[in-house]
């Protein structure tokens, strides 16, 4: 008895929470199909309201990834970390051309590095083979 009880109580509070879930979602306004990858809300959290428009976010993407194919051509031989504070130099001077009000913080920055080279195409091709044997089984 005790079992069903706590059934019943456990949907109610579940059904309860996720119409909670959907009242914020509404107050909040989020347009999920403009939200790139969660950048938006999540990572360019230092914009304004004004500034996170889906133009901006394709822009910054655009610059950050440009970056990080420069990068990773022109400095093969150096390790990630520096590679990644390279990025982050050129991405900070070239994101200030782009006049927002205030700075995109370091640790966003940092991420869209981290996803724009983790998007490049693999460079080590005795594993893309391996991969490739593999999934051809």
């Amino acid at each position: 008895m005790e079992y069903i009880i706590l059934q019943y109580v456990s949907i109610v509070l579940l059904v309860v929470g996720l119409g909670y879930l959907l009242y914020l979602l509404k107050e909040k306004e989020c347009k999920f199909k403009e939200d790139y990858f969660g950048i938006t809300y999540s990572i360019l959290r230092t914009l304004t309201d004004t500034e996170i428009t889906s133009e901006n976010v394709k822009k910054i993407l655009r610059i950050v990834s440009k970056i990080v194919i420069d990068v990773e051509d022109n400095y093969k031989d150096e390790n990630n970390k520096v590679k990644e504070d390279k990025a982050l130099q050129l991405a900070r001077e070239a994101l200030k051309e782009l006049k927002f009000k205030r700075n995109i913080d370091d640790d966003s920055i940092r991420y869209m590095i981290r996803l724009a080279a983790a998007l490049l195409p693999a460079t080590n091709k005795s594993k893309l083979r391996v991969v490739r044997t593999i999934k051809e089984e």
